[in-house]
């Protein structure tokens, strides 16, 4: 066999082979399917906790404890002001100076009894969205599971930027930038708004589950 057909031997070997491996290759890619698309729902929060049952049975809760509060306050004001209107009109002397310094020891009484029912309003409140959340996320699992979702996510994107200058607040653009790091949704369809669906959804299930009690 002489040295041209060799070459030409040689070089149909190499096309040959370069054939077969790009037909594996495209029939490797013919295998590789795309993932399917993935099921995804948004929620409006501010529409969920405008409109969910528990939000405003723990609203009412907390006026109901706020509104005592403001009547034993009153009370405890009305009784300094009484005493201290008393201690005016008595003459100096030793039982003068002891109803002062009792006087002295109510009022701080009623600043510590004040800052503690600051304390104890403020734990109702935080109680009361750790308690929404907890419902929030264990109903969006069961609409998740029930209609196929894979996603359910919160819909943030009609949040407007909004900036406010004072004397301690950050640069205006600071604000802007910081807020924009915080959202996550750009555009949501309203075919996958599930927040109706969820809103009824809770709001049956708590139908039948007892309001949270008024603390004493």
């Amino acid at each position: 066999m002489n040295r041209p057909t060799i070459a030409a031997f040689a070089l149909g070997a190499t096309v040959a082979l370069a054939g077969f491996l790009a037909g594996s290759a495209d029939a490797n890619r013919s295998f590789l399917l795309p993932a399917p698309p993935t099921p995804v729902g948004v929620v409006d929060l501010a529409k969920l906790f405008d409109k969910l049952t528990e939000c405003a049975e723990w609203d009412v809760r907390i006026k109901a404890l706020e509104a005592r509060i403001l009547d034993e306050g009153r009370a405890r004001k009305t009784a300094l002001e009484d005493g201290a209107k008393a201690l005016e009109a008595m003459a100096n002397g030793s039982e003068k100076d002891a109803r002062l310094d009792e006087l002295r020891l109510k009022k701080l009484q009623a600043e510590q009894w004040s800052g503690l029912k600051e304390l104890e309003v403020d734990r109702e409140r935080s109680l009361k969205w750790q308690a929404v959340y907890r419902t929030l996320r264990e109903g969006a699992k069961q609409l998740a599971e029930a209609e196929k979702y894979e996603l359910i996510i919160v819909d943030d994107s009609r949040i407007e930027i909004q900036t406010q200058r004072s004397q301690n607040s950050p640069p205006l653009e600071a604000q802007a930038k910081g807020q924009i790091a915080e959202l996550r949704v750009l555009y949501a369809g309203k075919l996958i708004d599930v927040t109706d669906k969820l809103i009824v959804q809770l709001n049956n299930a708590r139908s039948g589950t007892p309001a949270p009690t008024t603390p004493r």
